[in-house]
């Protein structure tokens, strides 16, 4: 027995799915080869109206116990994902989000609970992911498994570490109380939420490929992130909320400004040049009046003349992702 198994932690998988029957039987085998002896799957099934719930029925007597809870319904996709934080088990050590088209290694829950239970200040443990058959560098030091979160964060804007929202081994202390796990409104809730809780808590990650992503013509990244470049408001988003944390007040105001003259100059390019263009300004410029940070004439002059102090060599560009 391993020493992962000796500590009897109680862990929850937690998977929200609408109309999921193509995927799900995998997802669903994933959990139930787990190693890991002290495991709960918690499945939110959001009003589906395909073979979802018959699928369910058939691991109902799996050896890792399956609770199901069905909306009568449909909600949106971050109120089902915080039904599925209120779902779970009371006496629950650590939590994971598992989506309904992915899949975790035999051994991910082991190994992950494993590292996570030698630093109580630990607050999520992440891991190498294959995506769509890649397994990419999450750029995080080999030598080092265990990292300050006011490290981690800096390292993430810095482009020096990837945080991988959709497959993190959460404390569920790390939990806040009254405040929804997910961003309701926002689409990299899983992102934002592993970015809060290193406000707070340090970050442990395991060197080793558990978990896979699937993207396919019917996620939220292939229909909405990716035709309207909503990675770039994410970034805008996260450097709002954290590069004061991570940075300092002074820094943290610079690299804002920076970003947000290279953010309006994106804006603007893919307005005049994207088939998409009009629809991405006005998305963007949307959410950006909801956080209180309309584009106003004046940031586009500054991005203008940003554009040519970068061309005079008199200001560097704004650095990797996103480009």
């Amino acid at each position: 027995m391993s020493s992962a198994q000796t500590t009897q932690s109680k862990v929850a998988i937690l998977t929200p799915v609408y109309n999921g029957e193509a995927y799900l039987r995998e997802t669903l085998r994933s959990v139930q080869a787990q190693t890991y002896p002290n495991l709960v799957h918690v499945v939110i099934d959001n009003a589906s109206t395909d073979g979802t719930a018959d699928i369910l029925t058939e691991f109902a007597n799996g050896p890792v116990p399956l609770i199901t809870v069905r909306h009568s319904s449909l909600i949106a996709q971050m109120e089902n994902w915080n039904s599925a934080i209120k779902a779970i088990p009371p006496d629950t050590d650590w939590f994971r989000l598992l989506c309904a088209d992915d899949t975790i290694h035999p051994d991910a829950i082991e190994k992950t609970v494993m590292l996570g239970e030698t630093d109580p200040e630990v607050g999520f443990v992440g891991c190498k992911r294959d995506i769509n058959g890649a397994i990419h560098d999450p750029l995080w030091p080999k030598d080092q498994t265990i990292f300050d979160g006011k490290h981690a964060l800096r390292r993430f804007f810095e482009n020096k570490g990837m945080i991988m929202g959709p497959h993190i081994l959460v404390r569920t202390a790390a939990i806040m109380p009254d405040t929804p796990f997910y961003d309701l409104v926002e689409n990299a809730a899983d992102t934002d939420a592993a970015l809060r809780v290193l406000t707070k808590w340090k970050m442990g990650f395991v060197h080793e490929h558990l978990a896979f992503t699937r993207i396919h013509d019917t996620t939220v990244t292939e229909l909405e992130v990716s035709p309207l470049k909503l990675h770039l408001f994410d970034w805008y988003l996260f450097l709002h909320r954290y590069a004061d944390m991570a940075f300092g007040p002074s820094k943290g105001k610079a690299m804002k400004a920076r970003y947000r003259r290279h953010y309006v100059r994106r804006l603007v390019n893919l307005r005049r040049h994207d088939r998409c263009g009009q629809k991405i300004w006005d998305t963007h410029a949307k959410r950006l009046k909801r956080l209180g940070g309309e584009i106003r004439p004046m940031d586009m002059i500054s991005a203008t003349v940003d554009k040519g102090m970068i061309h005079a060599g008199l200001r560097e560009d704004w650095y990797a992702y996103p480009w």
